[in-house]
C-alpha cells in the first residue's frame, strides 16, 4: 500500500513538472495559419414556438412530450482553417456536416361505444437532421503560453442536406417503450418537412495546448438556430403518411444544439522556422 501510494505520488509529480516545463514555453501565432480535424458529438433541445396536432380533446389540448436535451444525442465532423491576425486574436472557420435529433412522445385513447373496448396506443418519434454546416467565428486566446484557454463567437449558416423520422410504438401508455409490445414504422425522409437553410449565432469556450509540430484542442460550443425548423406550407400535407396513419404533425420550433469536440492542428507556416514556441526567460530577456 505505501509502496502503491509512493508511485501515485512520483507519477503526479512527475506529470506536474511535465506541465510546468510546457509552461516554459510562449507560443507566438502572429500572421500564422492552422489547418485542423474537428469531431465530436452534441445535443439538441427545440424552442418550441407554436403547438399544433390533428386531433383536439374537449378537455386538454392534445401536446407532444420533448425528450430533454442530454436524450437527443448528435454528431458533427470536419475541417478548419483559423488565422491569427495578432498574438491572442484570430479568425475561424469550418466546414463541417452536422446530424442533430429531437424526440418527442405522444400517446392516443379511444373507447368502442359498441364493446366497451379500450384501445391505446402510444409512440415514440424520433428525428434525424443533417446539415452542412459553416460556423464563422472570432477566437480570443487569453494566456500565451503553450496551454492556452480561449473564448469564441460568430454566426453558423446550415444548409440541410438529409431528414429522416421513425416512430417506435405500442399499446401501453405508461411514458416507456414496452419491448413485448414494440413495433417501429418504415423510416422515412422528411426532408420536405423542413427548412432547407437556417442561420444561428454561435459561441462558446476551449482550450489548445501548443507544440512545435501539432497542437491538440477541446472546446464545447452553444449554437441557437434563428430561423424556424419545420416548414410551415407542408405542415398538413402528409407527405409521408404519418398525419392520418400516426395522427400526428410537426410543432414549430428553432433549435438549440450544444457540441463538445476535439480538434488536431497543424501550421501551415513551417513551425521551427517562423519559432512558434520559444521559452519565456530568453524571450523576456529580449
Amino acid at each position: 500500500m505505501i509502496l502503491s501510494t509512493k508511485l501515485s505520488v512520483v507519477l503526479l509529480l512527475s506529470a506536474l513538472s511535465q506541465f510546468t516545463y510546457g509552461q516554459n514555453y510562449s507560443v507566438h501565432n502572429k500572421n500564422k495559419s492552422y489547418l485542423s480535424l474537428i469531431g465530436g458529438v452534441n445535443f439538441s433541445l427545440p424552442k418550441i414556438t407554436d403547438r399544433y396536432s390533428v386531433l383536439t380533446s374537449n378537455s386538454a389540448r392534445l401536446e407532444k412530450d420533448y425528450d430533454n436535451i442530454i436524450e437527443n444525442p448528435g454528431a458533427q465532423f470536419g475541417i478548419r482553417y483559423s488565422f491569427n491576425l495578432t498574438n491572442s486574436i484570430s479568425l475561424v472557420g469550418d466546414v463541417a456536416y452536422q446530424s442533430v435529433g429531437f424526440k418527442y412522445f405522444t400517446n392516443y385513447s379511444w373507447t368502442d361505444t359498441v364493446n366497451k373496448q379500450e384501445f391505446n396506443r402510444e409512440m415514440h418519434h424520433v428525428q434525424k437532421i443533417s446539415y452542412f454546416t459553416v460556423p464563422l467565428q472570432a477566437r480570443w486566446e487569453i494566456t500565451n503560453g503553450q496551454l492556452k484557454p480561449y473564448i469564441q463567437g460568430g454566426v453558423s449558416l446550415d444548409f440541410r442536406h438529409q431528414a429522416k423520422k421513425i416512430i417506435h410504438y405500442d399499446n401501453t401508455i405508461d411514458g416507456e417503450e414496452t419491448d413485448n409490445e414494440l413495433a417501429s414504422s418504415a423510416e422515412v425522409s422528411i426532408k420536405e418537412n423542413t427548412r432547407k437553410f437556417n442561420l444561428g449565432l454561435t459561441g462558446g469556450v476551449g482550450l489548445n495546448y501548443y507544440t512545435k509540430y501539432v497542437t491538440f484542442g477541446l472546446e464545447g460550443n452553444v449554437k441557437y438556430g434563428l430561423f424556424k425548423v419545420i416548414s410551415d406550407e407542408n405542415r398538413y400535407s402528409d407527405l409521408n403518411g404519418f398525419a392520418l396513419k400516426y395522427l400526428d404533425v410537426f410543432d414549430q420550433f428553432k433549435m438549440v444544439v450544444l457540441n463538445v469536440q476535439l480538434s488536431v492542428s497543424v501550421p501551415l507556416n513551417n513551425s521551427i522556422s517562423t519559432n512558434i514556441l520559444r521559452r519565456k526567460k530568453y524571450y523576456k530577456r529580449r
